[in-house]
């Protein structure tokens, strides 16, 4: 079997963690957080999207340029 390393668990983690921006910012757009103003919640929902986005891009690229 082969043995995870550091490397690989990194990897792995660069590429999922850009997937969690973009949930967190999907929820905001649904009013889960009452006690935030819808304005702010849909902005920041929107930055987390497009972040989340721009991670996942930069993501592949790396990955892509490692293999």
């Amino acid at each position: 079997m082969k043995e995870l390393g550091i490397k690989t668990v990194l990897r792995y983690l660069n590429l999922a963690i850009p997937f969690l921006y973009v949930v967190m910012g999907c929820t905001l757009f649904f009013n889960l957080f009452p006690n935030l103003d819808k304005t702010k919640r849909i902005i920041f929902g929107i930055v987390l999207v497009l972040y989340g986005l721009f991670r996942i891009y930069k993501a592949y690229t790396k990955d892509r340029d490692m293999t």
